[in-house]
């Protein structure tokens, strides 16, 4: 049945969907057309799908997954066991001081980026802020100010620099803010271009390995001798089809991979190169500028250069500023660059170091990812001090015992399951921050009509076998699941969960050039920022900027569809124009909200 109901605005029909628990509505008025939805308190929680594979625990050898020297075994032969439970430990003195020790590393290179970020904005400042020049008589006896006393210098300098610059002061300052604007958005560039270049190595060289993995049974067969009469010419015949290439699926497959993942690394280091090449053209040009205007300085001084230092020693002529200004810490990082600036702008620095180019800042944000991936592999084995049981289950024999040196891969107990079913699957590096022990799983083996439940029981602390980039995951189903062993299983993993928050639809989200949802306020719709906090499947909790009730706008029905070459997206990637613009993704500085 179809209802309609008047309101003073227009028209209003509502949908109730998901058995009530969302109300999409559709308002026309005289000022637009808007489908809509209501804010609404709720719980959220934020899943990561993953696939698995189905395993029976009947056995398992287990390892530590790190080296070192093992100070306690807790369990013997025969015990019984549950999930978690720590069976034995190592000594954790040395993966300690290797997680202090990657700390320290990641620290420096962070300093060392932001020092050299300065120092480049340093010069931009340098060569956007004019530099004044005194006007000076020469003479034997030092510089003399060409008005006033020497007695008065400070307030020559004074009236000098205000005189030449008071006219252009807001012009230099509207130029400085633009150059370092333009400065902070080119480094953002290199420096988020780099990661990507570095991201995309690492998958490459992952592809690669699985690669020679896939491959390696693949024996390459001697081409059959041609038939009798056969010159191996096409001779156009029926017996011309295209021949096997004698590899397997699995092989065909990851070479092809192979060759995705390499043309995204070629891809990655074009823009890479690119945004090198437009923050090397600024600070070039800055250099320059800072050159010029150090050799200027140095041609205008020469013939009062032994007066005006004693003279500005000892009276504080009014030349003292512009000697200030051009020994200015930037000259120092920025000079070598190039033969025009080394004679002015290095000669009037004191730290006389190198020029701090675009790659300086690529090999700056290279050092930190790098050390970013030692301190979470640090941190990883420290964490595999402690033998946890990945499943329930009894201690079928233990073989190390206390101040045993063990290796990483050595096997130091075999428990068997109790019947208990497990999924296995992996995790990225990217991902496995967000993965927990304990964490809830939803499991939908395949052919199953309903999904089964299931717990985090252990995150693997080495890559999964050859392969760099991913790490084993186990989850221990509750109860029996009548799932063949090996099957392949779906995996919705909850990393983060909100109770009693404000939600909205997740299309309704922006994140165009800010975090914003569209609230429509007596039939007129108003771009309000908001801050996000756990992003589920359909809905979004809101931790600020809307209320309870309030209507967000999904959709502006009197706006013109997107064209095939617009973008318009929204948090779930799905259909839908948010009020505000599109949006993709998790909205960046959103805040966090994993409880």
């Amino acid at each position: 049945m179809r209802r309609r109901r008047l309101a003073a605005a227009g028209v209003a029909g509502v949908v109730l969907l998901g058995g009530g628990g969302v109300a999409y509505a559709q308002t026309q008025g005289g000022v637009g057309s808007y489908r809509t939805a209501a804010a609404s308190v709720g719980d959220v929680d934020e899943t990561l799908t993953l696939s698995g594979t189905v395993t029976a625990s009947t056995r398992q050898d287990l390892s530590f997954g790190a080296s070192g020297t093992v100070t306690k075994v807790a369990v013997e032969a025969g015990d019984t066991v549950s999930a978690g439970d720590v069976l034995a430990k190592l000594d954790p003195t040395a993966l300690q001081t290797a997680v202090t020790k990657a700390r320290a590393t990641l620290a420096k290179a962070r300093a060392q980026l932001e020092t050299d970020q300065t120092s480049q904005a340093s010069t931009v400042t340098e060569s956007t802020t004019p530099t004044t020049t005194p006007t000076t008589t020469s003479g034997d006896d030092g510089a003399t100010p060409s008005s006033g006393s020497s007695g008065s210098s400070g307030d020559s300098a004074n009236d000098s620099s205000g005189g030449s610059s008071g006219g252009t002061s807001s012009k230099t300052t509207a130029a400085l803010k633009a150059a370092l604007k333009k400065l902070a958005a080119q480094q953002s560039a290199v420096i988020t271009a780099q990661t990507a270049a570095t991201d995309a190595i690492t998958a490459a060289k992952s592809a690669l390995s699985k690669q020679a993995d896939a491959c390696a049974v693949e024996e390459a067969e001697e081409p059959a001798e041609p038939a009798d009469g056969d010159d191996g010419e096409d001779d156009g015949g029926t017996d011309d089809a295209p021949a096997s290439t004698g590899l397997s699926d699995a092989c065909t497959t990851a070479l092809a991979d192979v060759q995705a993942a390499q043309d995204v690394v070629s891809q990655k280091q074009d823009t890479l190169q690119s945004a090198l090449k437009d923050l090397s053209t600024t600070l070039t040009a800055a250099v320059k500028t800072v050159g010029e205007a150090g050799s200027t300085s140095g041609s205008t001084g020469s013939d009062s250069g032994s007066g005006s230092g004693s003279g500005s020693a000892g009276s504080g002529s009014a030349e003292e500023p512009a000697a200030t200004e051009s020994s200015t810490p930037a000259a120092s990082s920025s000079s070598a660059s190039s033969s025009d600036s080394s004679s002015g702008t290095a000669g009037g620095s004191s730290g006389g170091g190198g020029t701090v180019t675009a790659a300086t800042l690529a090999q700056d944000q290279a050092a930190i990812d790098t050390a970013k991936a030692e301190l979470i592999e640090g941190e990883r084995a420290r964490a595999a001090a402690h033998l946890t049981a990945p499943f329930s289950g009894e201690v079928l024999s233990v073989s190390a015992a206390k101040s045993d040196t063990v290796a990483d891969s050595d096997v130091v107990l075999v428990l068997a399951g109790d019947g208990a079913t497990t999924v296995t699957t992996t995790v990225t590096l990217d991902q496995i921050d967000d993965v927990e022990v304990g964490q809830a799983a939803s499991v939908m083996p395949a052919g199953a009509t309903e999904p089964a439940s299931g717990t985090v029981t252990s995150i693997g602390l080495l890559p999964e076998g050859t392969d760099t980039t991913t790490y084993p995951v186990t989850i221990e189903l509750d109860g029996e699941v009548a799932a063949p062993e090996g099957s392949t299983a779906s995996i919705q993993l909850v990393i983060g969960t909100a109770t009693d928050v404000v939600t909205v639809p997740s299309s309704a989200i922006s994140t165009a050039r800010r975090t914003t949802v569209t609230v429509l306020t007596d039939g007129q719709p108003v771009v309000t920022p908001v801050t996000v906090g756990v992003i589920g499947a359909t809905r979004t909790a809101i931790t600020e900027g809307v209320k309870d009730g309030q209507q967000v706008v999904l959709a502006d029905l009197d706006a013109a569809l997107p064209s095939g070459d617009s973008t318009t997206t929204s948090l779930t990637g799905g259909g839908g124009f948010p009020g505000g613009g599109a949006g993709g993704g998790r909205p960046g500085g959103a805040a966090g909200g994993r409880g």
